[in-house]
């Protein structure tokens, strides 16, 4: 019994030191997603799951801030859990970590532009909400960085499920 309470007193004495070698070895430990990375995850599309179950391009609804004329949205296998038989994201949905989300745009009937969302909370890279937002060329040249942090899509995609339009704009 003494030494429980020896023990404990010594962790609340040393528990409320500031020792910046623990700081930094937090910041090491968190993980910082990038442009490549969410690239090579989401370029290719064996294993994911297209809304509304369907490969079909889907015109660009008109208050949209992509500047493309079709887009294809797509699941990985952990966000498409979140997805009913139809192919929709569940209303109330809070997507898992390592969802990923890929939005390929498209004009003319050609690829311009890949759109990822990517759920990590912790992430440097992540939003308030734990959202990796990206965009890349078909080459994985990034248009839109990790680092952005989603400023500039957060304002319309926070109306939608867990930051997510598809629902709302392709019913």
């Amino acid at each position: 019994m003494r030494y429980t309470v020896l023990l404990l007193a010594l962790l609340v004495m040393f528990g409320g030191c500031n020792d910046d070698s623990s700081a930094e070895s937090n910041s090491q430990n968190q993980s910082t997603t990038t442009d490549a990375q969410l690239y090579m995850l989401g370029k290719n599309a064996a294993g994911f799951t297209f809304y509304k179950n369907s490969t079909d391009t889907l015109v660009k609804n008109g208050g949209s801030g992509h500047p493309d004329s079709h887009l294809r949205t797509r699941y990985n296998a952990i966000a498409a859990q979140h997805l009913d038989a139809n192919g929709k994201v569940k209303a109330g949905t809070v997507f898992a970590d390592s969802s990923l989300i890929v939005k390929e745009l498209i004009n003319n009937g050609v690829l311009t532009t890949y759109v990822f969302l990517f759920k990590k909370k912790g992430d440097a890279n992540a939003d308030a909400n734990g959202w990796v937002w990206a965009e890349t060329s078909p080459t994985g040249t990034p248009t839109y960085p990790v680092t952005n942090k989603g400023a500039g899509c957060i304002g319309c995609h926070s109306a939608g499920i867990d930051y997510t339009r598809m629902n709302d704009t392709h019913p």
